[in-house]
């Protein structure tokens, strides 16, 4: 009977929620550790999935000066991706790519179009459009500036005109009409949308004869950064960018900055600066066309207006190691010629506007420097065909600009003996120099790896340059759900514990637009029109926010707790992320801390539950309050959640 009675009482507790028990952390304000970076937090930005051009860029059409070719396999039709050639009432005509007297050596392909019989339309869709649909998100009553170059080599007659339309030509704002003379000109308008539509941008060619057209554009009018060359930025973005503090902006890539399989690739800053129909245009990394609308001037001006310290890539004169590579890295005499390349982007950033390239930054409209603290040379880079070229690049920088920290790559895996050679090579070459560490793990390595940097040496501190916690692969994507948000945030607390030595964190990739993605999972997701922002763009957002300046020392009692106690002179932060299956109540014992009500923001939510387009909200940070008093507060984790709270001190 005892036996019987021992098992139904075995099987109704197994039948129970999970046990909640109850967890403690103390600290006393008064006895801190570590002194935090200021610059802990920041962004990663690669033109990867579209986040640069068909995103961040407020460009909206997609080829603008026919120059799409896949560098490694050229295909003739790829110059008209974007566009869409049409006849109307059995026109008879002719759109063929030409070089012949471009508008400028670094873009030289234009489109010469001979009609024998008008009309004529040629309609640019935008992004992510079909052949049954446009893709240029147009909302009624907003403006858009629209520009062209255009020429007539002589034998064209006729009208042509310009305008907004819908997909079978149908105007959707007033119509502008051009009339080109013999030489290319810049021809421009502000169209007024008449409805809220996917369009097109469509020029209709009444006459006969032949037509020179080139870098057509349409932004816009409210827009981030109008006034810079490159044209500006969507607002947006920018504003969803500004609300996660950052403390430095790392440009422009990744792998962009390195180039891929052949030099042609690698990405030339200088062929990003000056006036954009100047820029030449390159062949992405990931796919697709850099139309370099966002330069080097313009991720200055981006980190300067975002309050963030400019962290710019150069390669190191190695293409990607991580691909084929088909042409051989720089040599050693070819690397110390192309370091006067990177002399000449500082002096670009910094050189006042009587130097050469200080003298461009000026004419761009900064004709004050920008500030440039800290220099990366190399991106996902090892082995000593690496170190060899870094400590000649790295020397060159040092000498002329010895405020200027480099950082020097210990390739792109977190564990093995890659990492572990290069970890030897750079703390017996370049202790003094910070160390970029790039590595994408599944979620549970963050949470078993938390001690991972309390045993480094501090000798060489450390830029955790990209990661991302990589969930299983569902619907052909790794998902951005609140359990790798929590891995990543409790990570962040181990970070923050030893911020002395990791001085700066970014999450990668930064932005993906949806349907035109090549990596996941991705920060930030965007269409043409939304914003969609993950758990993960929530934890970070809510870690940036409350960064303090010194560590405290703390205890945690508790199962699947992970923690961290940092302070300003005025206020104290307690992150708590909990990995629980059930709520845990938590008592906060905090020495000297007055009576009073703290602030808390809290995100929580099912473990594997995720935002989307059609619901955007499903996780997402909420606030409120916890009273303490006597130094004691008491509150209830939920389960799977991060909980920061913010207690005032007394001054």
């Amino acid at each position: 009977m005892r036996k019987a009675f021992s098992l139904l009482l075995i099987l109704c507790l197994l039948a129970l929620p999970a046990a909640s028990f109850a967890a403690a952390l103390a600290a006393d304000p008064a006895a801190t550790t570590v002194e935090m970076s200021d610059v802990l937090y920041g962004l990663f930005f690669e033109d990867i999935n579209h986040a640069a051009d068909g995103g961040l860029y407020a460009e909206l059409l997609q080829n603008r000066s026919f120059e799409n070719q896949d560098l490694l396999d050229p295909k003739p039709h790829q110059r008209y991706n974007g566009w869409q050639f049409n006849l109307k009432n059995k026109g008879k005509a002719a759109a063929v790519p030409a070089t012949e007297a471009p508008l400028n050596e670094n873009n030289p392909t234009y489109m010469r179009i001979t009609i024998e019989k008008a009309p004529y339309l040629l309609s640019n869709m935008g992004y992510a459009s079909t052949a049954f649909s446009g893709g240029v998100p147009v909302e009624e009553g907003m403006q858009y500036d629209f520009s062209v170059w255009m020429r007539n080599p002589g034998d064209y007659t006729g009208g042509i005109t310009v305008a907004i339309t819908d997909r079978s030509a149908n105007p959707l704002s007033e119509s502008f009409t051009i009339a080109p003379a013999g030489e290319w000109q810049k021809f421009e308008h502000t169209f007024t949308s008449q409805a809220t539509a996917d369009a097109c941008l469509t020029v209709t060619m009444e006459g006969t004869g032949s037509i020179d057209i080139d870098m057509a554009s349409l932004m816009p009018r409210e827009r981030f950064g109008a006034e810079w060359p490159g044209g500006g930025l969507r607002t947006d973005l920018v504003e969803t960018l500004r609300a996660l503090n950052p403390r430095f902006l790392r440009f422009p890539g990744g792998c962009v900055a390195e180039g891929s399989y052949v030099r042609a690739n690698v990405y030339n800053w200088k062929d990003t600066v000056g006036p954009v129909e100047q820029r030449r245009e390159n062949f992405n990394t990931w796919g697709y066309m850099q139309s370099y609308g966002i330069g080097f001037f313009e991720y200055f001006c981006l980190a300067e207006a975002l309050g963030a310290e400019p962290l710019p890539v150069v390669h190191a004169g190695l293409l990607c190691q991580a691909r084929e590579v088909r042409e051989a890295p720089l040599t050693l005499e070819e690397t110390r010629a192309y370091g006067q390349d990177i002399l000449d982007l500082i002096e670009f950033a910094t050189g006042d506007a009587t130097t050469e390239w200080g003298g461009l930054r000026a004419q761009m409209g900064h004709p004050e420097p920008f500030r440039l603290n800290y220099l990366a040379i190399g991106n996902e880079n090892w082995d000593n065909i690496y170190f060899d070229r870094y400590a000649i690049l790295s020397e060159m920088v040092k000498a002329s600009y010895p405020e200027i920290t480099c950082i020097v790559a210990a390739g792109p895996v977190a564990e093995g003996a890659l990492p572990q050679h290069s970890w030897q090579q750079i703390r017996s070459r370049f202790a003094e120099d910070l160390v970029d560490e790039h590595y994408y793990m599944e979620s549970d390595w963050f949470l078993r790896n938390t001690g991972r940097y309390d045993r480094y040496p501090r000798t060489t501190q450390v830029f955790l340059g990209e990661y991302a916690a990589h969930e299983p692969v569902i619907g052909g994507r790794r998902p951005n759900n609140l359990y790798s948000a929590l891995c990543e945030a409790a990570y962040m607390t181990a970070i923050e514990r030893n911020s002395d030595l990791v001085q700066m964190a970014c999450y990668a990739p930064l932005m993906a637009r949806e349907g035109m993605f090549q990596w996941t999972p991705d920060l930030i997701w965007f269409n043409a029109r939304e914003v969609l922002l993950t758990p993960n763009y929530y934890v970070q957002q809510m870690f940036a926010a409350t960064v303090g300046n010194h560590v405290v020392e703390s205890t945690l009692e508790g199962e699947n707790l992970y923690h961290v106690v940092t302070r300003t002179e005025d206020k104290l932060y307690v992150k708590v992320v909990s990995l629980s299956e059930s709520e845990t109540p938590l008592t906060l014992t905090l020495a000297g801390v007055p009576d009073g009500t703290a602030e808390t923001v809290q995100l929580t939510g099912e473990k594997r539950m995720q935002n989307a387009f059609t619901a955007p909200d499903r996780i997402a940070p909420v606030t409120g309050g916890c009273t303490i008093s006597g130094g004691v507060a008491e509150c209830v984790l939920p389960a799977y959640s991060v909980t920061i709270f913010t207690f005032p001190l007394a001054q």
